[in-house]
């Protein structure tokens, strides 16, 4: 577990409802940098394949290190 015992790379998931506005949705650590890069842009190019911004939606974002 890389929270426990070293380095860790953020991904966070943000819920976005044009209603309510943005809250977070969820928190992803891995143990490498390409790992949560990929993730991320995995994640995006799976889920918000919309032209323009829907209704309601998540986006994941790298955030970086995290030790």
């Amino acid at each position: 577990n890389c929270k426990t015992f070293g380095s860790c790379f953020k991904v966070v998931l943000t819920e976005y409802d044009r209603f309510s506005g943005r809250s977070h949705w969820d928190t992803w650590y891995f143990d490498n940098e390409a790992e949560a890069r990929q993730a991320a842009i995995d994640y995006n190019t799976k889920h918000n394949t919309a032209a323009s911004a829907p209704d309601w939606y998540v986006r994941a974002d790298y955030e970086g290190s995290v030790n």
